[in-house]
């Protein structure tokens, strides 16, 4: 007899979409965690290629030489930028925005806006922006809500679907954009950041798009951050979802991942075969899903009375 957990842990096309995650939507609980790998599908670079294209500004500016490229090269991506900023110190603008412009065709967000619910994301672009989508008429959104100061974070935000979190700041300030290994240490230990992780973990059902495994580290984080474990004990991790992409003879691998972010985070991964089109596969996922996940506004405090009554009156 097949065990059900282990064919839910196979590497699929188009996995299904999980059934918390509709109803999530439904209750207006759910939120998009979006990460660089959407973006990529736009042709913006990865962490590693941005910090690629930083250093090769430095050595261009004459502040490093072939040697010292070569080297830094090898280094994770988050210090090659920490460091690329210390060698910078205002002496140099390294102007990471100009590196956040669309170079491919992909409809990978226009699925992602089309869903309009709450979103958070780790990217600086503005790619999400629910009011290009196509929602039905009644829920059309018509602004978007951006946030990206941790000042102004709050819970309340998570509310209100169509706005859109930017967990690192955006391109649009590019001296609030949270790079370096000190501001990030510095950014999630800010009061705000650390209560709204929490309650987002604790109160919402969350699926993780375009989070590869190169972003393992920032993912991690983030998720430790918002004691994502310790809020998942009593759900069994059935409100947390990372939708990752393997090819399929990583199977093995795979299953042994499934395992590593059920027990140490909470968190359902859900993998998808990049054999045929590597991760452009994450479009057709997307578009698939997008058109069974149904999101309503969260039910109000009258709404809850109501349904209180009818209770009681039966």
């Amino acid at each position: 007899m097949d065990d059900p957990e282990k064919k839910d842990d196979k590497i699929t096309p188009i996995p299904e979409l999980p059934f918390e995650v509709k109803k999530a939507a439904e209750n207006g609980k759910l939120v998009l965690f979006v990460g660089a790998g959407a973006s990529m599908l736009l042709g913006m670079p990865s962490w590693n290629e941005l910090a690629e294209k930083v250093l090769k500004c430095l050595r261009l500016e004459g502040e490093i030489d072939y040697a010292e490229l070569n080297q830094l090269k090898n280094l994770d991506a988050k210090k090659q930028l920490s460091i690329a900023y210390t060698l910078a110190d205002k002496k140099i603008d390294l102007d990471l925005p100009q590196y956040l412009v669309r170079t491919k065709d992909s409809n990978i967000y226009r699925y992602l806006n089309s869903i309009g619910s709450v979103y958070v994301t780790t990217n600086y672009d503005h790619e999400l922006n629910p009011q290009n989508s196509s929602p039905s008429s009644d829920q059309a959104i018509q602004t978007v809500d951006r946030i990206s100061d941790p000042n102004d974070f709050n819970t309340a935000l998570l509310k209100n679907p169509g706005t859109v979190i930017h967990l690192h700041g955006d391109m649009l300030n590019p001296n609030e954009m949270i790079v370096t290994t000190r501001q990030y240490l510095a950014h999630y230990d800010h009061p705000n950041v650390i209560n709204f992780l929490a309650k987002l973990f604790k109160e919402y059902t969350v699926l993780f798009v375009g989070y590869s495994l190169e972003e393992a580290e920032i993912l991690e984080h983030i998720l430790r951050r918002g004691n994502a474990r310790e809020e998942g004990k009593d759900t069994n991790g059935l409100k947390r979802f990372l939708l990752q992409g393997y090819f399929e003879s990583e199977q093995p691998l795979y299953e042994k991942l499934v395992t590593y972010y059920r027990k140490s985070f909470g968190v359902n991964l859900k993998g998808f075969s990049k054999d045929k089109e590597d991760y452009c596969q994450l479009e057709k996922i997307i578009k698939d899903w997008s058109e069974q996940i149904e999101v309503l506004p969260p039910p109000t405090i009258d709404d809850i009375a109501e349904i209180d009554r009818v209770v009681v009156d039966e």
